[in-house]
């Protein structure tokens, strides 16, 4: 009996042929860093690795606004989003900011808020069955704050997500 290696995981695919936890498994085993994308319709969502580590992700998504997010789990009240969300169009400022300036959270709070929007924009990835991947080997964006996001924690998660559709 030979050990086989897997072949080495395309860097763009179809998420119908191929899925979001494969990919992620194999940049993880990998220690890769770069940014992976993926897109399906109008919406790009993107999540960041680091040394074969999650670190971040992003979304074009409206619900996936770190706001939104918090709302919907119960952290903010509707009356401080919408006020904060008043400020931020005024200001141009940035939601975790000024959630933080408004004295809605405090900064550890908005840590685990970001901790908290990433791993809803990749669990709700994970329930892509269509779409396109690609994934960008190399340094980091500057914007990205590194976040300790574990795979195997959002795994449950997203099973959890599927079963209830």
């Amino acid at each position: 009996m030979s050990d086989t290696v897997p072949e080495p995981l395309p860097a763009e695919g179809s998420l119908a042929v191929t899925s979001l936890a494969d990919v992620l498994q194999q940049l993880t085993e990998g220690q890769t860093t770069g940014t992976l994308a993926l897109h399906q319709d109008n919406v790009v969502k993107a999540i960041f690795v680091q040394k074969g580590e999650i670190v971040f992700a992003t979304s074009t998504l409206k619900a996936d606004r770190l706001g939104e997010v918090l709302l919907r789990q119960g952290v903010i009240s509707k009356s401080a989003h919408r006020a904060t969300t008043k400020v931020m169009q005024e200001s141009g400022k940035r939601e975790g900011e000024t959630l933080v300036e408004m004295g809605i959270l405090a900064p550890k709070a908005l840590f685990e808020g970001l901790k908290l929007q990433v791993e809803e924009i990749i669990v709700s990835a994970f329930l892509w069955d269509r779409g396109h991947y690609r994934f960008i080997e190399g340094p980091l964006p500057a914007h990205v704050i590194p976040l300790p996001i574990h795979l195997d924690q959002l795994l449950p998660k997203a099973l959890d997500r599927m079963k209830s559709r």
